[in-house]
């Protein structure tokens, strides 16, 4: 693709995106749907691999786990330049995806609790008018927020797993140049 192309403000299709590698954007939109944040909750906590959080050696588990395996195996038909373009844009993807965590996980947490406080200052007695005198429905709506919260961070937590995963191929790369260069 040449430069002019590459840099033109002129649409790709009619999606609206702009004009990039399509061989390295159909390997990205496979690596997100292999890295879905719906398989961390579910299938993470119940993994052999889980045990290694608290360990030293967090990549080790990783280079055995097969959503990486699979990864890895996309990328092998990219050259070093896509490889580059997509470790870009899954870093730059993974800080937006955990500043929307943190901003949001900060919005549900000062909001509620600044409500509620100032709240109880002007009508102390709302809570029991609302039915909020059980604790069963302090329980709900927290446990809520909760798993609100909790699926955003794994969103998050999935996001930099993806750019960990081409950080780490485009450090594989580099290695095995050095190696044919030694043996060269």
């Amino acid at each position: 693709m040449k430069d002019d192309e590459m840099t033109s403000t002129r649409t790709a299709d009619a999606t609206g995106l702009i004009r990039t590698d399509a061989m390295a954007m159909g390997v990205w939109e496979r690596l997100t749907r292999n890295f879905t944040t719906l398989r961390l909750i579910l299938f993470a906590g119940f993994s052999r691999r889980s045990l290694h959080h608290f360990g030293n050696d967090q990549l080790t588990p990783l280079t055995q786990a097969s959503h990486w395996k699979i990864g890895l195996g996309l990328l092998g038909g990219l050259d070093d330049a896509q490889i580059d373009f997509l470790k870009t844009y899954a870093e730059l993807n993974a800080g937006k995806v955990d500043r929307t965590f943190r901003a949001y996980a900060l919005l549900m947490v000062t909001l509620p609790v600044g409500a509620t406080i100032g709240i109880n200052e002007i009508d102390p007695e709302i809570w029991t008018r609302l039915g909020f005198s059980q604790i069963d429905s302090v329980i709900v709506i927290l446990g809520v927020w909760a798993i609100a919260v909790g699926v955003l961070m794994a969103a998050a937590w999935r996001a930099r797993d993806l750019a960990d995963l081409l950080i780490f191929e485009q450090a594989r790369r580099v290695l095995v140049r050095a190696h044919r260069t030694s043996q060269a």
